[in-house]
């Protein structure tokens, strides 16, 4: 079965960091956000590039092992990801909420199923990305044989608004 890719939500707009002096990346590095609007033209090998750099100056950076954890997920290095995802959470930043998410969408796409599920499980005990969260975890469960599990999660996803979740609902839970 597949599972859908996650998306997380903040931006990194850089539209001009192709080649820039050290300097400027520098600054153009510190105006990454936080928000809603993913998928801009992003160029995930120079975010790694610019954040490596950060870290290389400041081990401590959060918000650049963040950026670089995500962008490495983005480009299918996800045991990179991963050390950088457990590294920001040794640390417990403000961006940890965010790198537990992400965290468990790392841990499926390295069929680790039993430490995605803990991930989604922490997030929904937060109160965070619950659509998703609960949605995600229907599937992990379903990997599991858990399907009263599964019907539980997706129901609850689709209630949130999770079109994925309620179609697993509806197309698997309709007996159980």
């Amino acid at each position: 079965m597949k599972i859908y890719p996650l998306l997380i939500a903040f931006s990194l707009g850089i539209t001009s960091y192709t080649f820039l002096p050290k300097a400027k990346a520098h600054n153009q590095f510190n105006k990454f956000n936080i928000s809603s609007d993913l998928e801009l033209n992003v160029n995930y090998r120079e975010i790694i590039k610019i954040s490596s750099k950060e870290l290389r100056v400041d081990k401590t950076n959060k918000k650049a092992l963040l950026t670089r954890a995500y962008a490495r997920a983005k480009m299918k290095n996800f045991k990179g990801a991963l050390k950088d995802f457990n590294n920001l959470i040794k640390m417990d930043s403000d961006f940890n909420d965010y790198a537990i998410f992400l965290r468990g969408w790392t841990h499926i796409n390295l069929k680790n199923y039993s430490d995605a599920m803990d991930d989604y499980s922490r997030s929904i005990e937060k109160n965070l990305f619950l659509k998703t969260s609960y949605g995600n975890r229907g599937f992990l469960k379903e990997i599991m044989n858990d399907t009263e599990g599964a019907c539980s999660d997706w129901q609850k996803g689709g209630e949130l608004g999770n079109e994925k979740a309620f179609s697993a609902f509806e197309n698997h839970c309709k007996s159980v």
